[in-house]
């Protein structure tokens, strides 16, 4: 269990500014429990009172029970109010929490799935959230009504107060004997679905292949096979947790019991029961059963809690995962004009694995246009991905330089001011969904229509494009080669002084090919473009082949080729 409250704990800090609304959520539900639990004791007292003395309750009596009645009613429609709004601030709180975590850290090192990001992203957190904003509340509002039934208990009836404790612990005993199991079967059931998640993710991912191939039918029966698995595992579940409910059912009628025997041996006078015991003796067993319920309740809350501390576990990690760049220390301030990059001796590697690049280096002078080369693999991705630091090296120094030399390290300048002078564009660069002037002006200040379509111009997009045509999802309705031109139409909206492009023309028409290659010619500005192709490559003045140890000069585009060749 503390391993488990740990787990749970680990996701407070992201809901601290919701800790207020979750102690007042408690409070609302301890207050509406003890109206109940007083509904209960005071119906029980009025009745064994009538019973045995054969007078009707006082009128103060009907007065206080109508006020429990009115009191439970408006507390129980509140705390349905404050915990539904609660929970999507809690959503909410976590959702902002989870993308904040994966944008310091994604694009990542580690290969992860996409479908088990989702997972946790909606799934998990959905799980979450009534948990912060009601249950919590609910099992401290179920111990704080048990403890004060118990002190009552002892105070009128010490003997029943003995019967009710140990009948709480034995019910909360029911909890901690159904864990074990319920634990792995909670695992099995999370892990059942998040697999089934990825497969989904991937048929979805892949349909025009699964079309092409005719796979379909093996999609469909791997994806109801999933679905059969993970149902007779909650099945299973459900019928741990059944057994455990009935266990305390058990027990609550046991305290029941008890608690009328412990009256009945306590307060026999001359062999007859007393007659003022007789009579507080249902007010009693109501109070008995109120605190022993709740720690019931509580138990059975608690014992449902495994795929939940799953679910926290996954969502933790994700809040916790390491950010692929480190936090700006002692920032510096960038002078104006041109820039060029230098490179270190730089490592790296993807999940602490081989290195890609080991003691790398070369320098760019400020407005120099290069080509990078090398074989599928050999690091141009992840020349490009340091240059514009989506990543930090494991070893060297990435910096941008001035034309008197002097290097400004990537990691001691802001992110602002680092996004505003270089620009990248990749080879997959997506588009966002809305019009092509939303896409333009993302993450760039006030650009005039005038200006953006002098860009579409520069691009050669003018003539096929207008700044209001929906885009779709990723630029679906575009072509290749048209998603790669608006990409960098987004890229130069930003008026970098570094442009750095990475594979921008794999796959394009000679027309688009030639149209890109123009416009990175003619930048005013530093470019760093990795390709394979030798169009592309021959338009550059200095042409670097990406080997993992190093760089290597190169003096054509050609040559390029021929290092590439087996």
């Amino acid at each position: 269990m503390t391993s488990s409250a740990g787990v749970l704990a680990r996701l407070l800090p992201p809901l601290r500014p919701e800790w207020r609304r979750i102690v007042g959520s408690y409070l609302i539900a301890t207050t509406s429990l003890c109206a109940l639990a007083a509904l209960g004791v005071l119906t029980a007292l009025g009745v064994g009172g009538a019973v045995v003395h054969g007078t009707w309750p006082p009128p103060v009596w009907w007065f206080t029970l109508g006020g429990l009645v009115l009191l439970r009613t408006f507390l129980t429609w509140r705390e349905m109010d404050v915990s539904h709004a609660l929970a999507y601030r809690v959503l909410a709180r976590l959702r902002m929490a989870l993308f904040d975590a994966y944008s310091r850290s994604v694009p990542g090192r580690r290969r992860e799935h996409s479908g088990r990001a989702a997972s946790v992203a909606m799934t998990d957190i959905e799980k979450l959230e009534f948990f912060y904003a009601h249950t919590v509340a609910q099992i401290g509002a179920a111990l704080t009504l048990f403890v004060g039934a118990l002190v009552c208990a002892f105070l009128v009836m010490p003997a029943a107060g003995l019967v009710m404790l140990g009948g709480a612990v034995s019910v909360a005993l029911t909890a901690w004997a159904g864990a074990g199991p319920a634990r792995r079967i909670g695992v099995r059931e999370q892990r059942e679905r998040e697999e089934q998640s990825e497969r989904l993710v991937d048929a979805l991912g892949a349909l025009r292949e699964i079309l092409a191939f005719g796979l379909q039918s093996r999609i469909v029966r791997e994806a109801i096979d999933g679905t059969r698995r993970s149902a007779r595992i909650t099945r299973r579940r459900e019928a741990t947790a059944h057994l455990v409910d009935g266990t305390r059912e058990l027990l609550l009628t046991a305290v029941v019991i008890g608690v009328i025997a412990a009256s009945v041996l306590g307060g026999t006078v001359g062999g007859a029961v007393d007659a003022a015991r007789a009579a507080l003796l249902p007010a009693v067993i109501a109070l008995a059963v109120a605190g022993v319920a709740a720690v019931a309740d509580a138990a059975h809350t608690v014992s449902e809690l495994h795929p939940l501390i799953a679910s926290a576990d996954r969502v933790g990690a994700a809040l916790h995962r390491p950010p692929v760049v480190a936090p700006v220390d002692r920032p510096l301030p960038l002078p104006s004009g041109p820039l060029g990059v230098r490179f270190e001796r730089v490592a790296f590697s993807y999940d602490d694995r081989t290195e890609v690049l080991r003691g790398w280096s070369i320098d760019v002078d400020p407005g120099e246009h290069i080509g990078l080369a090398g074989a599928s693999g050999a690091g141009k991705s992840t020349v490009i991905a340091l240059a514009a630091r989506l990543w930090d090296p494991s070893a060297g120094t990435v910096a941008l330089v001035d034309a008197a030399g002097v290097a400004y390290p990537l990691g001691r300048i802001r992110d602002d001011d680092l996004r505003r002078t270089v620009a990248a564009v990749e080879q997959d660069a997506r588009l966002f969904h809305g019009t092509v002037r939303d896409n333009l002006v993302r993450g760039v200040g006030a650009r005039s229509d005038e200006q953006l379509r002098g860009v579409l111009t520069r691009v050669g997009a003018d003539g096929w494009i207008t700044l209001d045509d929906e885009l779709g999802e990723h630029g679906v309705r575009l072509s290749g080669g048209q998603r790669a031109r608006l990409a960098l139409a987004r890229a130069l909206c930003r008026e970098p002084r570094v442009l750095i492009v990475d594979e921008i023309t794999a796959s394009l028409d000679a027309e688009s090919e030639r149209i890109i290659s123009d416009v990175l010619e003619g930048f005013e500005g530093t470019v760093i473009a990795a390709s394979h192709r030798r169009e592309t490559l021959g338009r550059f003045g200095r042409v670097v082949g990406v080997k993992p140890e190093g760089a290597v000069p190169m003096t054509s585009a050609v040559t390029a080729d021929r290092l590439r060749s087996p």
